[in-house]
């Protein structure tokens, strides 16, 4: 089972770098980061279905589901893929994978370890400048951000049933806003 988990980790690594990719850049120290004083009543509330779940995104999100056959292990494994961008300056996204199972509650900080270390291992380049185990609406999650070159990615990993839920938002560095981030990922929440 914990073999599997890590394949399936790393795919949903390889599923996020597929839909947003990490470019390059220089170093600069969180203290650095801005702060943004706008309005968000313009953000879009995006209801997911599939996902069973709701967020709010900066304008009307791009909706991509695909599928990708793992033949090793004989299953298809099904996601969702939402992207908006903001101004030009960021990019945010919600990625929901459907795993063919569901995922025991005591392998999902392994999976989500593994799919973070996953990321970071794509790219040379790749720092991660800090993650924290979270939980969210009861599942577990991984709160990550990471540096490469001149570009931040941040985002939310989150294990639940047999879904992964990444949120993330990436920009080059002069851009990031923290309460764009923040916004963001406090809109997410879970339907029942």
């Amino acid at each position: 089972m914990a073999n599997l988990i890590n394949k399936l980790s790393v795919i949903g690594a390889s599923l996020l770098l597929s839909c947003a990719s990490l470019t390059a850049a220089t170093t600069q120290d969180v203290e650095a980061l801005k702060v943004s004083s706008k309005s968000f009543k313009s953000w879009k509330r995006l209801h997911s279905t599939s996902g069973k779940c709701r967020i709010s995104f900066p304008e009307e999100p791009e909706h991509m589901q695909q599928s990708m056959v793992l033949p090793e292990e004989q299953m298809e494994l099904k996601y969702d893929v939402y992207v908006a961008g903001l101004e030009q300056k960021a990019v945010f996204m919600v990625l929901i994978a459907e795993y063919p199972t569901v995922i025991n509650q005591s392998y999902a900080q392994l999976s989500l370890e593994n799919f973070l270390s996953g990321i970071l291992t794509q790219n040379p380049y790749n720092r991660l400048i800090f993650a924290d185990l979270v939980t969210v609406q009861g599942h577990k999650g991984l709160d990550f951000f990471i540096r490469t070159k001149d570009v931040y990615f941040k985002g939310r990993a989150i294990m639940a049933n047999n879904q992964l839920y990444l949120l993330a938002m990436e920009c080059e560095v002069q851009n990031y806003q923290e309460s764009d981030f923040n916004y963001f990922i406090d809109s997410f929440e879970f339907l029942k």
